[in-house]
């Protein structure tokens, strides 16, 4: 699973966790998932070195929003526009895939952040560290567009049962199966546990906490040996680039879908 893609769940469950709950100690999973981050301020004309911190780790950003009286942080997603390739073939790439935000919202606006930003010039003030720059901080609270975490489920499933069929039609991708179909199987199976190191059971219903764990396993998404290091002749090239294409949005609507169901 990619390490962008977890440090960005655990981010919004545990702040959520934060400003709701206190009968979870998050302080082992914050260790664990969101260290090397740090919360700026947008630099004047991106240039670096010129930031302000606003945290310099995910604790310390968690007391800021609850400071500031912060009622619910989400997760959202959108495909980036800064090369011609899929989103799905520039995972592999450092910096690559898909455009992720936290949005902050209180009672009356929202701020929203970008995860791994990277200033004008291609360096960063602390090489060490993983910025969420801050993009906005009095705007207005964004609409939610994803689908609901039942129908992520179901098309999901539906992609991968296509995938499933798609991989065990040739030799060279009839490995994938076994990793397609338990990626499936999870989506019904998968019992989340108070021992769970990762999101233990109890801060998602149990059919969210299903659709995290069954995108984390279909990330299948990367460089040479994965999924997307795969080839085949003529029009099947098409269709495994199509479905590829497919999952790999519906995997990200899904991620959204389920950390935002949060109650």
């Amino acid at each position: 699973m990619s390490k962008k893609i977890t440090q960005l769940v655990a981010l919004v469950t545990y702040a959520n966790v934060s400003l709701q709950r206190h009968d979870f100690d998050l302080e082992p999973y914050i260790a664990e998932y969101c260290y090397g981050i740090e919360l700026v301020y947008r630099p004047a004309r991106e240039i670096a070195g010129t930031t302000q911190i606003i945290a310099p780790d995910a604790t310390k950003w968690y007391d800021y929003i609850i400071g500031q009286d912060a009622k619910r942080v989400k997760l959202r997603h959108q495909s980036s526009s800064s090369t011609e390739l899929p989103d799905y073939i520039t995972e592999a790439f450092t910096g690559g895939g898909s455009d992720w935000f936290i949005e902050v919202q209180f009672p009356e606006k929202s701020e929203l952040y970008l995860h791994g930003w990277v200033p004008e010039g291609g360096t960063v003030q602390n090489p060490w560290k993983t910025p969420l720059v801050q993009l906005g901080s009095d705007l207005v609270p964004l609409e939610d567009l994803a689908p609901s975490c039942e129908e992520s489920r179901n098309r999901l499933g539906e992609v991968l049962d296509r995938l499933i069929e798609f991989a065990s039609q040739f030799e060279h991708s009839k490995h994938w199966v076994a990793n397609f179909e338990n990626s499936r199987k999870t989506l019904s199976e998968f019992e989340p546990t108070t021992s769970d190191e990762f999101i233990p059971a109890g801060i998602y219903p149990k059919q969210a906490r299903q659709l995290i764990e069954a995108a984390f396993r279909s990330w299948v998404f990367g460089g040479m040996g994965s999924w997307t290091d795969m080839a085949f002749s003529g029009e099947h090239q098409d269709t495994y680039m199509s479905l590829t294409e497919q999952l790999y949005s519906t995997l990200c609507q899904a991620l959204v879908s389920a950390v935002n169901s949060y109650p």
